[in-house]
């Protein structure tokens, strides 16, 4: 691998190398000192965060990450990390994941049905806590016979999802589409009403870094629901383009839900204001040229050295 990356290198002759995760860094980082080109390591989630759980990867961390030219994060709460490891704060970047916000056909809220759809897009694994929006749901469907709740995505906990759904007996209301093309998620996600996703912190360390659904579906004009969880909070105005509640608090979750299924105006005024914030600060354009800034500078103070 070393061999053949090397070789790929001395042909190119790149003048800045971007890794995506932390791993890939690491394992090139030797080849980039060796044929003196700055690498610039682009953390996302797991990366830094579950990862870490193993001494090798957090020890290797440790002692190489003062040698990359700089980092890219995706979230304030993985700039913390850098920060309490020395690192200085002006060789961190904090470049959340973008969405095409142009691509995203806004909800048209004028033809709204009292028939309340729900919606969330995510794998099925533990840190998105399908469980606990499924019991918060629960509690709304109760009260709200209509509603309905569409899951995309797949994952290894599908059939434990979808025995509780049944155990709950949500069947007639709970759909689980399956992993779908982003394409075809684009442009249902128009066509729902409220997005939910109740994002935790796992015993192992699995967290959020920029969760690029809950973008998308606020570049959709939808309110979002989640939790107070890293990476949410800069995608969620609390209040405003949507609520978020503390973690594993299913209860609370309802009543948000609840909250925004009997308020046409609220949902309305919380999707817009989360589309504008994402044209604002999440734009694609927007952080791709964020990124190319940082590979700039990284070439010029390289040459400057030379």
């Amino acid at each position: 691998e070393k061999a053949y990356i090397y070789q790929l290198l001395s042909d190119v002759k790149p003048q800045a190398i971007l890794c995506h995760f932390g791993q890939t860094a690491l394992r090139i980082l030797p080849i980039a000192k060796e044929l003196g080109v700055p690498l610039v390591a682009h953390f996302h989630g797991m990366d830094i965060s579950s990862s870490l759980a193993n001494k090798w990867y957090r020890w290797s961390l440790m002692c190489q990450v003062k040698q990359f030219a700089a980092i890219v994060v995706v979230g304030n709460h993985q700039k913390g990390w850098f920060l309490e490891h020395g690192i200085p704060e002006s060789r961190i970047n904090v470049i959340p994941c973008g969405v095409p916000t142009d691509e995203y056909v806004c909800k048209k809220y004028e033809n709204e049905t009292q028939k309340i759809r729900f919606m969330a897009v995510s794998r099925l694994v533990e840190k998105k806590g399908i469980e606990f929006t499924l019991k918060a749901f629960a509690i709304v469907k109760r009260e709200n016979p209509e509603v309905t709740l569409d899951i995309f995505g797949d994952g290894p906990l599908e059939n434990k999802l979808k025995e509780q759904v049944n155990n709950m007996e949500l069947a007639d209301a709970v759909s689980f589409k399956g992993s779908v093309p982003s394409d075809y998620v684009r442009k249902e996600m128009a066509l729902y009403d409220i997005f939910v996703q109740h994002s935790i912190v796992t015993p192992a360390g699995d967290s959020e870094g920029s969760p690029v659904a809950t973008a998308e579906a606020a570049a959709s004009g939808l309110p979002v629901i989640s939790t107070i969880s890293p990476g949410m909070g800069e995608q969620v105005i609390d209040g405003k383009t949507g609520f978020l509640v503390e973690q594993k608090d299913f209860e609370m979750m309802a009543k948000a839900m609840s909250r925004l299924v009997k308020d046409k105006d609220l949902r309305e005024s919380m999707g817009k204001a989360g589309r504008e914030q994402m044209i604002k600060h999440f734009g694609t354009k927007q952080q791709i040229a964020k990124l190319e800034q940082v590979l700039l500078n990284c070439c010029r103070d390289y040459c400057t050295r030379e």
